[in-house]
């Protein structure tokens, strides 16, 4: 079962016939101000309760939210901001009768206590500019109250931040914890997602899929989904498929060796690799002379090439031929700057290509602020498929899945070589998916470092627990 991403737009499509079908929009409403209630309840229970509402459905979910508190007998206030929710509104009528404390001025932060949970109910998820007037300063004194010590919840999305996207186009709410209602919404694990949400947690309201369907925008990476990497009893390192490096020429010969030695640790059979000199390689690699018809002669007998890592700007002839092969490629670093220079015709054969948000830029001349729609228009410029790297990094598309996985610990030298030698065994040994296969298994070295207290890790650490991660999926 894999899960499904949805944009804005399709999450609005689904609100409206759960609405029409399930269960009324007032109901769906307290559903969800009950998820986020019974989450912030996992903090400290001293703490008082300041739900911040705008005027549309989260600003329903937040007064919700305020009122369940109210019946718990917690600390709560209702903080109304920007054009105020309607007074005839459901919620709105019963905070009234219960008596709800409701304020329309920002408290001074001096009120606020560590501890202290707010309620981030201000935008909703088809808010897609910068937040201006009093909405900008709520979210000003969510961040700064955030900073003396409170915690906060975002319903849905953390006001600010684009949830089909992943982008923030001006100020916007961090929050602790991000309670994702009905869908999962796909802006909120890409771009700038990670920076803001905190936590992500979803709940789908009590509702199972609908009977008119609503396709996903995008899919979550996830391990269940993916093949198995066990190998036959039999397999041996003729049966593991070869793999053909070019890069690491001169000055640049690391990444050629990463990209090799990730690709013999990613279980190919035997790794080639047209770029370090021997004294500076790697013993477990097998040279090629950096000569076109040596390297003719041995591509050809490849089952994939990886072409660009560390290779600089001389070799474009190299690249020409590979591109013409029918053979398996993945085109990464100076292979894709090479791309965006000579704009070959497209190519038959499979591949792949691992662009680095700069090098997407140069690629499309400009980088359209919309991750999902610089993955798609790589495609109609180029053909093959994409890795878009960059904080919850996006393959496809046709469909989009997007990795769940974002830490600063892979913004590291050598780090996209490696994955792009684990991309080069996958496409040698026939895997289904190479592509998110490849980011799953990238992002698994880097957790397993993590969970060992690193910190701070390298392209060979990461290369060292790729065993392990391979593993994890045999």
């Amino acid at each position: 079962m894999q899960v499904e991403l949805y944009d804005a737009h399709s999450s609005r499509q689904l609100d409206r016939i759960y609405c029409q079908t399930k269960a009324p929009a007032s109901l769906l409403m307290m559903r969800a101000a009950s998820a986020v209630f019974d989450k912030l309840q996992g903090f400290d229970a001293g703490g008082k309760i300041w739900c911040l509402a705008g005027a549309g459905n989260n600003g329903g979910d937040a007064y919700g939210v305020a009122i369940l508190a109210l019946l718990k007998q917690r600390a709560v206030s209702l903080l109304s901001c920007g054009a105020a929710l309607d007074p005839l509104h459901p919620v709105s009528v019963f905070a009234k009768e219960l008596g709800l404390d409701t304020q329309a001025d920002l408290p001074d932060l001096k009120q606020i206590s560590p501890g202290d949970i707010i309620v981030d109910g201000l935008l909703g998820i088809g808010f897609n500019r910068p937040p201006e007037g009093d909405i900008k300063t709520a979210i000003k004194w969510v961040n700064q109250a955030r900073q003396k010590g409170a915690h906060v919840i975002a319903i849905d999305v953390p006001s600010g931040l684009d949830a089909s996207s992943g982008l923030a186009p001006g100020a916007a709410v961090t929050a602790d914890i991000t309670m994702m209602c009905l869908t999962r919404k796909q802006g909120c694990y890409t771009g700038s997602g990670p920076d803001y949400c905190g936590e992500l947690c979803f709940d789908n309201l009590g509702c199972e899929a609908p009977e008119t369907h609503v396709d996903p925008t995008s899919y979550l990476i996830e391990k269940s989904a993916l093949p198995s990497l066990k190998r036959a009893p039999s397999g041996h390192k003729g049966t593991h498929g070869n793999v053909l490096v070019l890069g690491g020429w001169s000055g640049m010969e690391g990444a050629g060796a990463l990209a090799g030695l990730a690709a013999l640790k990613t279980g190919a059979g035997k790794v080639y690799v047209c770029g370090p000199d021997f004294a500076q390689r790697p013993l477990e690699l097998i040279g090629v002379e950096k000569s076109l018809d040596p390297f003719c002669q041995t591509a050809r007998n490849m089952d994939a090439i990886v072409a660009g890592p560390g290779l600089g700007a001389e070799a474009d002839a190299f690249l020409s031929v590979v591109w013409e092969l029918d053979i398996p490629l993945v085109l990464d670093a100076d292979g894709l700057h090479w791309l965006a220079r000579t704009r070959p015709k497209q190519r038959g054969a499979p591949w792949i290509a691992t662009p680095h948000p700069g090098e997407a830029r140069a690629l499309l001349g400009t980088l359209p602020e919309n991750r999902f729609a610089a993955l798609q228009e790589l495609q109609d410029r180029y053909g093959g498929q994409w890795v878009l790297k960059g904080a919850g990094t996006l393959t496809g598309p046709d469909p989009i899945y997007v990795n769940p996985f974002a830490n600063s610990a892979l913004g590291t030298a050598g780090s996209g070589d490696v994955l792009a030698g684990i991309l080069g065994a996958l496409l040698a040994q026939g895997c289904a998916t190479p592509e998110r296969t490849a980011v799953w298994l990238h992002s698994k070295a880097a957790s397993l470092l993590i969970e060992e207290g690193h910190a701070r890790i390298t392209a060979g650490d990461l290369i060292g627990q790729l065993g392990r991660a391979v593993d994890a999926l045999s």
